[in-house]
């Protein structure tokens, strides 16, 4: 058994009937059903702790659900497309292996993002650990047990987030909060801006719409905008997911034909935060629907949050209705810290880790790296943790060695010839392909790779990487690199080539 608590009495019979019962003794048997499916869900969990850190299994499989169990495939249900992607690519053989082990046989792994089942999914388990508690305590032996146990899956509320609405798939995180945002030049602005719709949801500013590159603060001044407004005003509702979640939940309603359901759960809040809403880019139905949730919610007084990475009207194929409107409020940009703001940011980060940097390795770091805040956190991150395995104290040497990545001097930025060279050598292509108009899976594949190399790696706009290809415009950069991404997800062969692209044009010259 795992270290982790559990113990028989407060497993189910059907799930210790499960998780007991040799592998052979199971074979033949009719794939679970109903309860007998989460039974077996339960027991695959408890597999799953043998195998998996307790703190992986706690972040990763503590969110999930089962979707269904037969005897050809396992659904697993995640709360949003960085879990799926992430558990796909890193715990699919492990989830394979305790299956096999527990159903007697193999199945076939699908990872889903279904954010809503998997809330009801833990808001249940939180009920059934309640009731199971409950009865212990008539035993003072149970009663130490469960007290000892770790906790089972929390609902939304337990993590700071009680009144966010059923379906939100962005949990807020306690330390997004506006106490936490070191404010500079670069995003003084866009700070101001968030209090303001936060002092004054649906007048101040609506809708807010924050656009930048990854890595500069918009998911913390989304979420401190939610944990102001829900510690100012009672019985406020905020729906709170990214773009996709609003996208999968609008095809489920069209396949089941739920729409009034999908209307009224969008259209009833007090606040709706949408993040990434780039990516209606391509969807026009999703365009249209979007169009009348926004009329309704802004006729409504009701307040309206939007991140982008880029603003309103570079989203290739938006409306022109829907740029109009977003335009309405306030657009902010979030750009790069400044100096002096990288310089306070690791000063924080590095007290909330519990040592502040000394001011000549803060002053290093700050000159090395500028490009975005979450590069500055995980090298305060490393170079702490790397000086309190060593033993030694933290020095401007101490933080050469430790990030010697950053610290190696590289040939810059690459180049969009780099690129094309670097992609037509590898396929075996010419450069002239890559620009003309032919679609042959030889030619269209590595153009798409190059457009995706060059969206992850430069700081080329959609247009100007569809310029170096025969002109192409946005929509197809944009399709070009969502394809990639999704194969980088689901083929290792996919991933791996891409990542020697990149370890070649990002190699640095010594």
């Amino acid at each position: 058994m795992p270290n982790t608590g559990e113990t028989a009495q407060h497993r189910s019979a059907g799930e210790s009937r499960w998780a007991e019962a040799p592998a052979d003794a199971r074979l033949g048997e009719s794939p679970p059903a109903g309860d007998d499916a989460q039974q077996a869900w339960r027991a695959i969990l408890t597999a799953l702790r043998t195998t998996v850190q307790r703190e992986q299994f706690e972040t990763w499989f503590r969110r999930s659900a089962l979707v269904r169990c037969d005897d050809e495939e396992l659904v697993i249900a995640v709360q949003n497309s960085f879990s799926r992607d992430w558990m796909r690519s890193y715990y699919q053989a492990p989830i394979e292996g305790a299956a096999r082990s527990v159903l007697g046989g193999p199945r076939r792994v699908t990872i889903e993002v279904d954010p809503e089942r998997v809330l009801a999914a833990a808001a249940a388990e939180e009920a059934d650990t309640g009731r199971a508690a409950e009865g212990d305590a008539v035993e003072e032996a149970g009663a130490t047990r469960a007290a000892d146990a770790p906790a089972g899956p929390r609902r939304l509320g337990t993590l700071g987030a009680d009144r966010l609405v059923q379906g939100s798939d962005i949990g807020l995180n306690p330390k997004y909060t506006f106490d936490n945002f070191v404010v500079g030049p670069c995003n003084r602005f866009a700070h101001a801006a968030a209090m303001g719709t936060a002092e004054s949801p649906g007048k101040a500013y609506n809708p807010l719409f924050l656009h930048g590159n990854v890595g500069l603060g918009k998911t913390h001044l989304l979420q401190s905008t939610c944990h102001a407004m829900l510690g100012t005003w009672e019985d406020f509702q905020i729906l709170f997911l990214s773009c996709e979640t609003f996208v999968n939940h609008f095809i489920g309603a069209l396949e089941n034909g739920d729409i009034q359901k999908f209307r009224n759960k969008y259209r009833n809040v007090d606040v709706l935060v949408v993040d990434d809403i780039h990516l209606l880019a391509n969807k026009e139905r999703t365009q249209e629907e979007f169009f009348h949730t926004f009329n309704t919610l802004y006729n409504a007084g009701k307040q309206i949050i939007l991140s982008s990475d880029s603003p309103p009207k570079d989203i290739p194929t938006l409306q022109e209705r829907l740029v109009s409107r977003f335009k309405w409020g306030l657009v902010t940009e979030m750009v790069a810290p400044c100096y002096e703001t990288r310089m306070a940011i690791l000063k924080r980060k590095s007290r909330e880790r519990g040592q502040e940097l000394p001011d000549d390795v803060a002053r290093l770091l700050a000159e090395r790296i500028d490009t975005n805040i979450r590069e500055l956190e995980g090298a305060t991150t490393k170079l702490l943790g790397y000086a309190s395995l060593s033993g030694e104290p933290v020095t401007p040497q101490l933080a050469r060695e430790a990030l010697d990545d950053i610290f190696t001097v590289r040939r810059g930025e690459p180049t969009m010839e780099e690129i094309l060279t670097v992609v037509t050598a590898h396929y075996g292509v010419k450069v002239t392909d890559l620009q003309s108009r032919k679609r042959t899976n030889a030619v269209a594949y590595p153009r798409q790779i190059a457009m995706y190399l060059a969206r992850s790696i430069t700081r080329h706009s959609l247009e100007e990487i569809g310029g170096y290809f025969g002109g192409r415009d946005h929509s197809t950069v944009l399709y070009a690199i969502d394809k990639i991404k999704r194969l980088c997800a689901e083929d290792e062969q996919c991933r791996e080539q891409v990542g020697a692209l990149l370890d070649d044009l990002r190699a640095p010259s010594r």
